[in-house]
Formats: structure tokens, sequence, C-alpha cells
């Protein structure tokens, strides 16, 4: 047997026994929890589509309603060069997608009365204290102010602390740039000595802006533990949930199921990505990322997502409180700050999550309240305690959002609603 008809042999059988892992939740019938099974069948040829005109190599879909999945499915590959299909067990980098898991890490420290929300970040993580803030330019010369206002723990949730991501080419993103951050080489007992060295965008709570927050409060979780972040995720989220495909990096045995991951080139192709962001995810990482670092699949993010629905409890297993999963799902954004971003109109912020809060102003189907956030890599889910449903859809391409494939899907898993 050739190569090829070994790996497509493979790629069979774990298709199979992945299309077994959720079938105690599935249904057959999606009248049942009042969703139309033709309508739901809209979403395939609308994936392939994206396929077919070579803009995605795959996807992969996922709704779910009341407690009941009634629609997941592949279509394309994994990797399209190597003619791997895409399948329901597929590993995808799910890069700012981890910012949600590691809010509730954190938000069982809070639970426990490890820290309030209006504490100043500097009294668990000194590194961050005396911070300047950028206040202009004076010619070629950068001018920078004192902080007037304490930077708190629930600024780095909101993104209103005052810190960036190095994504534009403004003066404090081009030292993001240029510092050690994102050069793989530092070492995770520097990292907040290196962010200390660089000013904050604004003054604490002034302005929101997508930022490495979340990393920070990862270090938080680090600190107020005494663990890793990934053996506290482990020991408090993934191995109660059973998440057991989702972590810091895929291990030898599990690393032809991870997808290939593409961009956009200069002609508009989309073709497989060198030098990835983060690294390759093949090996343990120097610092795991609070903001970007893990890598699952659509089940385990669905046992995650489903988590949250429930109030904090899934299959037992209880995460949060209930009241904590509603106080995380809550717009804590200013009218001012409201939408947060341009393209993001009718939508306020939760803890780590954008919330919907007008859902006329919104640029897609959905209810006021629901949830949920993007990854670098086009990944997405939508959580919706109205409709007590859920939306994930995956696929590997960078920039994220480039296409429109995570809104014509959740607008088509939108209009298979009939009760």
């Amino acid at each position: 047997m050739n190569k090829t008809n070994q790996l497509l042999l493979a790629c069979a059988a774990s298709a199979l026994l992945a299309q077994s892992a959720l079938a105690d939740i599935r249904t057959t019938n999606p009248k049942k929890v009042g969703m139309s099974k033709a309508r739901l069948e809209r979403i395939e040829p609308a994936m392939q589509a994206f396929v077919d005109e070579q803009k995605l190599a795959g996807t992969l879909t996922l709704v779910a309603r009341k407690g009941k999945v009634v629609h997941v499915e592949g279509v394309g590959y994994r990797d399209r060069e190597a003619k791997a299909p895409m399948s329901e067990d597929t590993i995808f980098r799910i890069y700012s997608m981890t910012k949600p898991i590691t809010a509730v890490a954190a938000l069982t420290l809070w639970e426990q009365g490890k820290f309030q929300m209006n504490d100043p970040v500097s009294k668990y993580l000194p590194e961050l204290a005396n911070l300047k803030v950028y206040a202009g330019m004076d010619g070629e010369n950068m001018v920078l102010e004192d902080t007037s206002k304490v930077m708190t723990i629930k600024q780095l949730f909101t993104h209103t602390a005052g810190f960036s991501y190095g994504f534009t080419q403004s003066p404090v993103d081009k030292l993001y740039q240029q510092s050690a951050l994102f050069s793989g080489q530092i070492k995770r007992q520097d990292l907040l000595k290196e962010v200390a060295k660089l000013p904050l965008n604004h003054q604490p709570g002034s302005k929101w802006n997508y930022s490495i927050g979340t990393d920070i409060i990862g270090i938080l979780v680090e600190r107020l533990s005494g663990q890793t972040l990934g053996a506290y995720f482990e020991q408090h989220i993934f191995e109660p949930l059973e998440m057991d495909d989702t972590g810091f990096y895929v291990p030898e045995d599990k690393q032809d199921r991870l997808a290939q991951i593409y961009v956009i080139n200069q002609q508009g192709q989309t073709v497989p990505m060198e030098n990835e962001p983060l690294g390759d995810y093949l090996s343990a990482p120097e610092i795991e990322s609070g903001g970007g670092g893990l890598v699952s699949t659509i089940e385990d993010y669905y046992t995650f997502t489903q988590m949250l629905l429930n109030g904090g409890e899934y299959q037992g297993k209880r995460i949060l409180g209930r009241k904590t999963v509603e106080y995380m799902r809550t717009n804590h954004l200013p009218t001012s700050l409201i939408p947060f971003e341009p393209s993001s109109t009718g939508e306020g912020y939760g803890l780590a999550m954008s919330v919907t809060v007008d859902e006329q102003g919104a640029n897609t189907m959905g209810s006021a309240g629901d949830y949920g956030w993007a990854g670098a890599a086009s990944t997405y889910f939508r959580i919706d305690p109205k409709e007590q449903m859920i939306v994930i859809s995956m696929t590997q391409l960078m920039p994220s959002s480039y296409f429109s494939y995570n809104k014509d899907f959740k607008n088509i898993a939108y209009q298979a609603l009939i009760d």
C-alpha cells in the first residue's frame, strides 16, 4: 500500500472515531430543539463555495441548541496540499479564542477571593508599577507622562488598561514590534520586565485597545496559583471537562491532525503560511500565552462553550458559579467606548469576549446578550443565552476574517431557527 492510500485510510479512520465522540449529544431531528433540518443544510454548500473558490482550504462548523448538536460538518481539507480531508478531530490553532479560557481560569481564583476586580495590577505584578503613558510626539521624540489613574485588573480583562499588541504603525505599536516580546527568545521570568519598558498606549480606563492584557492575566494566574498556566488549565478546566485535545502544543502522536495554516499572499491567493506566529505548536513553548497560545478541536471548544451556556457547569462538572458567568458575559464598557471598534457596531465588551448590546445595530443575526470572540487564524464562536444556542466555526487563514465565512455561517445558522 502506498503512502497516499495509507494517509487516506488513516484520515478515514480518524474521522470515524471523531464522529462517535459527539454522538451522545447529537440529534438527527433538529426540529426537536426548534431548528429546521432543511435550513441547516444550507451551511454545507455555503462553506463549500469558499473551498471551491480556493479562498479557504477547508472549514469545520458546529451548531448546537438546548444542549444538542444539530450540525457539525467539515468541508475541504485540513491540509490542502497533502489532500488530508477536514475531519471532526482536526486540531486548530485557536489563537485569541484562548482568551476566554484564560479569563475562566482567572475567575476561578476571583471566586476564591484571591483578587478583586478593582485591585491595582501592581499589587500582584510589581514589575508593572510606575508605567509611563504615550502623550504624543515632539518632533522625532516621544512625549511620555505619568499615569493619572490606577490600572486595575478588570481593565486587563476588558482591554482598557493601556497595553497594545503591535498591530498598527502607531508610535507605541512600533516599539512593540521592535521589542523582544514576540521574538521567541524571551524567558518566562523576563516577560513582564520587557512589558514594563514599553509605554502605555493611553491612560488606563480611557480607551479600548486590543492588547496583551489577557497574557498578563495568564501571568497573574501563575503568580496566584503557584502553577504554570498550562498546569492550572489542565487541573481546573481541561481535565474536568475532558478537553483532551486542548493545550499549548500538539503531542507527537497527534501532529498528523494539526491543520495547515494559510495566509493571503501579495497576489491575493491562499497559500501555506511560513513562520507561524507564536511558533509551530509542535513542542512546549517557553511562554504559555494566555492571550493566544492554545490549540484545540471543535469538540473540545464546544464543551467549553456549553459549560458557559449552562452557567458554569457541564455534565456534572462545575467550573464556575452561575453569577460568575453572568458577570463574565455582561458588557463592562461605558457607553462612550461602544462600539469598541468601528467594525463592531452593536457590540460592547465583557471579560475577554465581545457582547451584543444592540442587536439591531449588529452586523449579523443574533440576540442582545450573545457573546463570543474569534482567533487570528479565522476561528470563531458565539454563545446566545436567549436562544440557548452555540455556533463555532474553524479554519486556518490569516489575516482573520479576510473572507466573510464566519458571518455567512452565523447568519445561516440563525435563519434555521423556527421555534
